[in-house]
């Protein structure tokens, strides 16, 4: 036998064998995340990969009390997934941990059903992941007795959570402050004083001066905490306030409804702070105006949280209107916009707009330096795709990329591309995953993974590629 041949058949198999490995490897189950602060009440994971059905489910690392549980995940990989959390059980150093989903399908059982939803191994090892995390958590509400509280706090070291002045786009002047010990706590008190805003913005700031003395003016000194540029502060309202996000309350219309009530669903509102008695009122979306009544609830005064309008959805468009009225008519009933007068605060109506059914936010951006673009927002009402279309004369041409999505909400997606391909302008389309489940098939599998259609339009929009 030739020995150079011999030497080229052994070199050539042993690069294929490297490359076969190296590809088993990168799809081992795994589940990636990085520090960070968590003030919207959730955690995002960068990555996951799951060989079936699972769950990600963090942990606190001090004892592995549960903190929060992820939406039920379908095999292969997921990208920028946010998990709710309950931030009074959260602590400075958590973990991400990957778990199967064998038992009910969709329900997290583990610990409940004796040998379901057990943790996923690699080999004898456990796919968990530690990171380090600043939590502060605050709700809407009403200043009282001159204090606010603070619902959540979880810090690595002694620190304050300064209350700031200012408006919903920016902080102002600070109003109060205190001393946190290293660790967790809740149900944090801070006094206030000077000049009170509608908008307040909790901050959380280091304590590297004079033991348990804010001292920041400015300086290094008791400075705010930063990571990844990002300030640990967000706005809360004192004044009545709506939090309502994007969500799909109706389905694409190649998708089956939802649940067996054909002609109902429902709209989620996370939140509302009213000035006393309130009813949240539905509107319909009406050429750009707050339309016909699709439904309706009763709230108290003060915070109420986690309510769910029952809405007509033969009336329903892609746009809804969630308004706050007073209730001044008959207690817990709608009595007409004469008697229950919508309220406003500092001069404005407390309502906007919400997308209801499966949609896209994007924004126009440049190619980053690691080659992707950032998709801001899809609302999705099943697993699906993001394609990416080429721009063939200012409309969608040809798929340069995709990118999977599950139902919910997903979150700064971020897509590779081309940059020649992609030239200045992209379209972002919605499809559905409906044949090989993790395998973009359209145009090539018939019927499967199909455009979203919304009301007889499909869900797209341009992106401007800037430079």
């Amino acid at each position: 036998m030739n020995s150079r041949k011999f030497i080229v058949v052994i070199a050539v198999f042993t690069l294929l064998t490297a490359l076969v490995f190296t590809a088993q490897a990168a799809d081992a189950p795994s589940v990636a995340i990085g520090d960070q602060l968590v003030l919207g009440g959730f955690v995002t994971v960068d990555s996951i990969y799951s060989e079936g059905p699972g769950f990600v489910v963090i942990h606190r690392a001090s004892d592995g009390g549960v903190v929060g549980v992820s939406q039920p995940l379908n095999a292969g990989w997921t990208y920028d997934l946010r998990i709710n959390l309950d931030t009074t059980k959260a602590e400075a150093k958590m973990s991400a941990m990957l778990h199967v989903d064998d038992g009910a399908v969709g329900t997290y059982e583990f610990g409940t059903v004796d040998g379901k939803d057990l943790p996923v191994k690699n080999g004898a090892d456990i796919v968990n992941t530690l990171f380090n995390a600043q939590v502060l958590d605050a709700t809407d509400q009403k200043v009282v007795d001159g204090s606010v509280t603070i619902k959540a706090v979880a810090m690595p070291a002694d620190g304050f959570v300064v209350v700031h002045g200012g408006d919903k786009d920016k902080f102002g002047g600070v109003l109060g402050e205190t001393f946190v010990k290293a660790g967790s706590a809740t149900d944090v008190k801070v006094a206030l004083t000077g000049d009170l805003t509608s908008v307040l913005w909790p901050m959380l700031h280091i304590d590297n001066g004079v033991a348990g003395k804010y001292e920041f003016t400015g300086t290094e000194i008791d400075a705010p905490i930063v990571l990844n540029g990002e300030v640990a502060s967000f706005p809360i309202w004192t004044v009545p306030h709506l939090r309502v996000w994007d969500q799909a309350t109706i389905h694409g219309d190649n998708m089956p409804p939802m649940t067996s009530m054909m002609d109902m669903a429902m709209v989620h509102i996370k939140s509302v702070l009213s000035d006393g008695p309130g009813i949240v009122v539905v509107h319909a979306n009406e050429n750009g105006n707050a339309g016909a009544i699709l439904g309706a609830a009763f709230v108290k005064d003060g915070l109420t949280q986690n309510i769910d309008v029952m809405v007509d959805t033969t009336a329903i468009g892609p746009v809804v209107w969630p308004m706050l009225h007073i209730d001044a008519g008959t207690v817990g009933k709608y009595d007409g916009l004469d008697v229950d007068k919508v309220v406003s605060a500092d001069g404005e109506a407390v309502t906007f707009t919400i997308n209801d059914a499966p949609s896209l936010t994007v924004l126009d951006q440049k190619i980053a330096d690691d080659g992707t673009i950032t998709i801001h927002k899809a609302i999705m009402d099943a697993p699906g795709w993001i394609a990416i279309h080429a721009d063939n004369a200012g409309a969608p041409g040809e798929v340069i990329a995709t990118a999977f999505v599950h139902a919910g909400a997903n979150w700064d997606v971020k897509i590779k591309v081309d940059p020649a391909k992609a030239g200045t302008k992209v379209f972002p389309m919605l499809h559905y995953d409906t044949a090989a489940l993790g395998t973009y098939e359209f145009g090539t599998v018939k019927d499967a993974d199909a455009p979203v259609f919304v009301q007889k339009n499909v869900v797209v929009l341009p992106l401007n590629i800037t430079k």
